[in-house]
């Protein structure tokens, strides 16, 4: 056959920063080396850093780690190399960014916050009591007498009387099982519930690809009664809810979507579509694609969130989210950083901020391997997700340290330092 003329190809623009890519690897590194050598140990060798506009979906950074030389990928591959990145066990072919699928931990409690409001389960005002400890009754079906099990928040010796926001600023556990999953008189009704829940959390992109440019995105997982029953051939039980609104269970997420979560909360309601895009050249330089936001939806007027009666049974009717709703939940995630988990980490910041903290236990194939799934003391990943400024969000970051730890002491400050550091970048520029 005649030979094909090659044809040339177009230039690809990206948004991000390498600028602020390069800072926030070198803060997802660090962190890393000094706990690892704080702890004269290997903790953790496995992270990711994503940084986004959440009004225009640009990701700015973004951030797997381990990864690997592509300059050595371009030609031949070296058999020898390629085995090696195979072989890691630590993945560094695999895209963490978008294909992980982890535990998100307390970061997740942000879906049960927009629902609890807007299904009226608590008033902004009500307090919960969170006395450390508290027994409920697991049953596994209705007329099931059930066995006690106890659930515990973080701090064992509680938060005494928590609203809404304190329930935010604090990450109190027991305030999210009881308005998530009922207790007793204190929050009839089985509380907002799982299938409502779950309502939520897809509408904050939970549970769906973002569709960024990018292949091998994950999609996640929000269990739900069908779902446990198909695979695991088990009735959905009390603390299967509680243990969900905590971002724990079979709950599991990518860190993009995490991101994507707290960008919809800090842009008001509006989900704008992640992309990496910002323009297509040909050989020319003529222009053959422009950047333009791409708003997917807007919970706040689009009608997502599935109607469900009494019985858990939807009534074929959507609902959207009311504006004071997200409202209050970004002054709660404005409290995490000024006087809940993460203050320390903000407390000299030169700019307002808001955010949320999640330490996510977990129990994988490589804990199994090493033993490290004791009852009541399971590893922990560590995760931070936050946005500013608090009143103009400009750019919304995610960090996520795997077998990390808490997440104010390890993903937190790495994502200050991102903050900064965009701060800074934005001061040069506008001086140049």
């Amino acid at each position: 056959a005649e030979p094909i003329e090659p044809t040339p190809g177009s230039d690809v623009y990206l948004t991000i920063d390498t600028r602020l890519q390069a800072i926030a690897r070198e803060a997802l590194i660090s962190e890393m080396e000094y706990w690892n050598t704080t702890a004269g140990r290997t903790i953790t060798n496995n992270g990711v850093v994503i940084a986004m506009s959440p009004k225009t979906g640009e990701v700015l950074a973004l951030v797997s780690y381990p990864n690997f030389e592509n300059n050595r990928m371009e030609r031949i591959i070296p058999g020898y190399y390629y085995e090696q990145l195979s072989n890691d066990p630590q993945w560094p072919l695999f895209n963490h960014a978008i294909s992980a699928e982890h535990p998100p931990g307390s970061v997740f409690k942000m879906a049960s916050a927009l629902g609890v409001l807007n299904e009226g389960v608590v008033t902004p005002e009500y307090e919960v009591e969170d006395p450390g400890t508290i027994t409920v009754i697991q049953r596994f079906y209705e007329n099931d007498p059930g066995k006690p099990q106890q659930f515990v928040c973080w701090d064992r010796n509680g938060h005494g009387m928590v609203n809404f926001k304190w329930g935010v600023a604090y990450s109190c556990n027991i305030y999210w099982h009881k308005v998530a999953g009922g207790f007793e008189d204190e929050i009839p009704d089985g509380g907002l519930g799982i299938w409502r829940m779950s309502e939520y959390a897809k509408a904050i992109g939970y549970g769906t690809v973002t569709g960024i440019e990018l292949p091998g995105e994950s999609d996640g997982l929000i269990p739900d009664p069908t779902w446990k029953r198909i695979n695991l051939s088990e009735n959905w039980s009390t603390g299967d809810t509680y243990i969900a609104a905590m971002g724990q269970g079979n709950v599991l997420s990518t860190p993009i979507q995490v991101l994507v979560s707290a960008a919809i909360v800090a842009n008001d309601g509006k989900y704008m579509q992640p992309t990496l895009i910002k323009e297509i050249l040909d050989t020319d330089g003529n222009l053959i694609q422009s950047f333009k936001p791409i708003q997917k939806w807007d919970i706040t007027k689009d009608p997502l969130i599935n109607v469900y009666d009494d019985n858990s049974q939807t009534t074929g009717q959507k609902k959207v989210v009311e504006p004071w709703v997200i409202d209050l939940t970004k002054e709660g995630m404005r409290r995490v950083n000024t006087q809940g988990t993460a203050e320390r980490v903000f407390i000299d910041a030169e700019y307002t901020s808001g955010g949320k903290t999640g330490t996510a236990e977990y129990c994988d194939n490589v804990a199994q391997s090493k033993n490290l799934c004791q009852p009541g003391n399971w590893p922990t990943h560590s995760w931070y997700v936050g946005y500013a400024t608090a009143e103009d969000p400009e750019i919304a970051v995610v960090a996520f340290v795997y077998n990390g730890g808490e997440g104010a002491s390890v993903a937190g400050p790495i994502v200050r330092r991102v903050l900064d550091s965009y701060f800074q970048l934005k001061s040069i520029d506008q001086a140049k």
